[in-house]
């Protein structure tokens, strides 16, 4: 198995050092998207050959070839949406990110100096390191990315690889339901709420309201100095549920997830308040922060179809949307059982993998025994 992550550091030069770098590249990527989108053009060799010579003008051989690859990665993308008949429109970059691969960049993270290919040749930068990342220093470095941030600041994304053994399945299978109200609940009786987390994004949402009916220059002052604090808030607290998630796994269990993709286009029929509650919903970084800890830990991610698992009874099996009481009861219609709907749903996740993989007859393992409401 292999294991991949990203690691952010921070180059100790000025901007002015690497921004015309970045526009060249930002210049020959929109260039290759006009030329690729109209009419649709996503081959990469027809794409090079229209626009090489071009792009070749004000960049080097290695970064044209560079920016002519994310821009057909990014053609690709639109294609496949307006085949989901999505309205589409060309790809552009105010500021691109420069790719760079083993060709374009060295890295030497013992003496914490990089080269990069500039528009002005190789240049040699010196590199910030913190501790955290200081841990994947004898892993194999790959591709990275070079940007300048909101503040300014100049950052190289490295990739690292590390091939790790497979660890043997325990068959201790865990599943894991997500959700608004609560953010996430797992079948083994953990409850993780997200009332704070609403109660703080409420706050920030009639700040912003707030701030941008005024229209004044210290309004717009106080936005930008507020801008990113719920983001790292939310991100500060799924990097908290996901620590007491994994913290209670061992090695070779599983953690089975819902494929929650697209779940934000089911909800146009759904009142405004709702829909922006999920709109600002952000499982897929619970999801993702879980995942990589987990990998690390050894422990296995496997996804189920998301249907009918807040419908199903997870004693007797029977679907039926008035199982689902109100938000937080399930109550089978059938059978009378009556438990917690998101633990519910967090149980029939993982019955649903062992239907997938063909044990429909065997219980979730250390499943635990949770007695009925109206008892």
């Amino acid at each position: 198995m292999k294991l991949i992550r990203t690691a952010k550091l921070r180059l100790d030069i000025s901007t002015q050092d690497i921004k015309p770098t970045i526009e060249a590249y930002t210049k020959a990527y929109n260039f290759v998207c006009q030329i690729g989108f109209n009419p649709f053009d996503i081959n990469g060799v027809s794409l090079h050959h229209k626009t090489y010579q071009t792009t070749r003008q004000y960049l080097p051989s290695q970064l044209a070839i560079s920016a002519r690859m994310k821009a057909t990665e990014s053609l690709k993308s639109v294609k496949a949406l307006r085949k989901k008949k999505q309205h589409i429109s060309c790809p552009q970059s105010k500021q691109c990110s420069v790719r760079l691969d083993k060709n374009s960049y060295t890295l030497w993270l013992e003496s914490r100096k990089v080269s990069i290919l500039t528009i002005d040749g190789r240049k040699k930068f010196s590199l910030n390191i913190p501790e955290y990342f200081e841990r994947y220093l004898d892993w194999k470095h790959t591709s990275a990315n070079l940007l300048i941030d909101s503040k300014g600041r100049v950052f190289l994304h490295v990739v690292f690889e590390k091939e790790v053994s497979d660890i043997e399945p325990t068959g201790n299978l865990v599943g894991c339901d997500r959700g608004v109200k609560k953010l996430a609940v797992t079948s083994d009786n953990r409850f993780f709420g997200g009332g704070k987390v609403k109660q703080v994004s409420d706050r920030y949402q009639r700040l912003r309201s707030q701030l941008q009916s005024k229209k004044t220059r210290s309004a717009k002052r106080h936005l930008t100095k507020v801008r990113g604090k719920e983001r790292r808030f939310r991100k500060d607290a799924n990097h908290c549920i996901s620590k007491q998630i994994v913290s209670k796994l061992q090695s070779g269990d599983t953690l089975v997830f819902e494929d929650l993709t697209g779940i934000r286009k089911r909800t146009n029929n759904w009142r405004k308040a709702q829909r922006k509650e999920v709109n600002r919903w952000n499982f897929f970084q619970l999801e993702w922060i879980i995942k990589y800890k987990a990998e690390s830990k050894g422990i296995n991610i496997v996804y189920v179809d998301a249907r009918y698992t807040s419908q199903r009874c997870s004693r007797c099996g029977h679907i039926k949307r008035a199982n689902r009481v109100c938000q937080s009861l399930f109550s089978c219609k059938k059978c009378g059982f009556q438990l917690n709907a998101d633990l519910n749903a967090s149980r029939n996740i993982c019955l649903k993998y062992l239907d997938a993989t063909g044990y429909p007859d065997r219980a979730v393992v250390n499943q635990p025994i949770v007695p009925s409401l109206s008892g």
